[in-house]
């Protein structure tokens, strides 16, 4: 396989979970249609049983009533002979034998049997049917005179009903799995072409196509809608840091370029002129500021990476807000008057957020600063802290030169300085370190037109109101 390249493997459909969740649930399905099945044969054969006693009971008292109060052994053998004559060979069975044992009258096998219930096998002769396994119920009773009367029924029926409902339990058991391991099938392959676009896309992905992305389509209100929008959202923030990783190395060759030159230039100019040591003591003193600056953009950096890496967020703890943009106005007040700026505080007391209270104070200063630095002299600048019903907002406003519209976004950028800005000091770091300690404190920051001038809007959602 050649370097670079990526392997797709392609999964056996039989192999793959869903399929084996439905051949589960296929096997789940056969087990309670058993069971099923069994308890429903079991209460019909019961009930038809209880039935068919019902009916034999019936027959056998319709046959010994006597509304004379007393029985005619040969009456009762006329009316058992002529019930035969009509049916020879059942359904209903009769016998009657004398109080010596012989068979009077009937049309069941010749055999002794005690008071109570019997199931008989009925000769395949004596029945109509095609049925081979024929047999009756029967009732055996003693009667006041003696002889012994027999009355049953034939129970073909309840024996067919017993086959009939097995055949069709064992025919919808079937069906039932059949179509759950179908219905596994599709699922499988449904879930299959799924998880090969994601595997697609990954591999798109790992051979450098970061704008790879996973089709939702129109599922996004299911669990691989949901699954795709979350692996997108992941895709996207991969790309925005390796986009923001070539760009800061991109920036960092550029911007440290001609600080270092200049400083191989200078050392080289002190190595040429050894004679002149006060103009060598003031090459040196140049190269260390330069190196002091070099050293200063790479610290930056250095904090942006440890903000972005969101290894100190566990840390976080309640911080005074009020309290901190007090002590900063305080200090900075008298910065703004040497500039001959002014910087007015409007600070709602008591109100407190979660965070890092370092960095929190880096990121006012950063903004505060940037404002004195970028705003000419007698213009105003205000630092204000208001309380919301759900949140807390903070604006640092002047009146300054501002940022254009287009180039709000990219000021946010490593590196990146307007072009009026690139005649003033700094590293171009200071709005890119603010822009990760807002992320990471999930701050929204918005650089809004004040006409004239900035207002930086920091919106706090987790704010908490302090008791006085």
């Amino acid at each position: 396989m050649a370097r670079g390249t990526v392997c797709v493997h392609r999964v056996d459909l039989l192999h793959t979970a869903a399929f084996r969740h439905a051949a589960l649930h296929a096997l789940l399905f056969l087990g309670i249609a058993v069971l099923l099945a069994t308890a429903v044969i079991i209460e019909v054969r019961h009930f038809g049983a209880q039935q068919l006693h019902a009916t034999v009971t019936g027959m056998s008292q319709r046959i010994v009533a006597d509304p004379d109060g007393l029985l005619d052994i040969a009456e009762l053998t006329t009316e058992i002979a002529q019930r035969i004559r009509h049916e020879p060979y059942g359904p209903d069975y009769f016998q009657l034998r004398d109080s010596q044992g012989r068979v009077l009258v009937g049309n069941l096998p010749n055999r002794q049997l005690a008071p109570g219930w019997h199931t008989l096998a009925m000769p395949p002769a004596s029945d109509h049917s095609d049925n081979d396994d024929a047999s009756a119920e029967v009732f055996v009773q003693r009667l006041a005179n003696g002889s012994v009367l027999v009355v049953g029924r034939d129970r073909s029926q309840l024996v067919q009903l017993n086959e009939v409902l097995l055949s069709a339990f064992l025919i919808a058991g079937g069906i039932g799995a059949i179509l759950t391991l179908l219905s596994g099938l599709l699922l499988s392959r449904s879930y299959l072409h799924r998880v090969e676009q994601v595997s697609e896309n990954a591999s798109r992905i790992i051979a450098g196509d970061l704008g790879a992305r996973i089709a939702i389509a129109d599922e996004s209100d299911n669990e691989f809608g949901l699954l795709a929008h979350s692996l997108n959202t992941m895709l996207d923030r991969i790309q925005t840091l390796m986009e923001a990783t070539r760009q800061v190395s991109s920036d960092i060759a550029h911007d440290l370029r001609t600080p270092l030159t200049h400083l191989r230039q200078k050392l080289e100019i002190a190595l040429q002129d050894r004679s002149d040591a006060h103009g060598l003591h003031i090459t040196i003193a140049e190269a260390i500021t330069d190196v002091d600056a070099v050293l200063a953009t790479f610290a930056a950096l250095l904090s942006i990476t440890r903000v972005e890496a969101r290894d100190r967020q566990a840390g976080f703890t309640a911080v005074d807000l009020s309290q901190l943009l007090t002590e900063l106005a305080g200090d900075y007040q008298p910065v703004a008057e040497e500039r001959g700026q002014v910087l007015q505080a409007h600070i709602a007391p008591n109100i407190s957020v979660i965070g890092d209270r370092h960095l929190l104070t880096q990121m006012f200063v950063n903004l505060i600063e940037n404002a004195l630095t970028h705003c000419p002299a007698q213009t105003p600048i205000e630092l204000e802290l208001q309380q919301k019903t759900h949140s807390a907002i903070a604006n640092i406003t002047d009146s300054g030169p501002g940022i254009p519209a287009a180039e709000r976004q990219r000021v946010l950028r490593r590196f990146y300085r307007l072009d009026r800005s690139r005649a003033t000091s700094g590293s171009g770091l200071g709005l890119a370190l603010v822009a990760a300690i807002t992320d990471l404190h999930g701050i929204r920051m918005q650089l809004l037109d004040h006409h004239p001038g900035l207002r930086v809007e920091l919106l706090f959602t987790n704010p908490q109101k302090d008791r006085p």
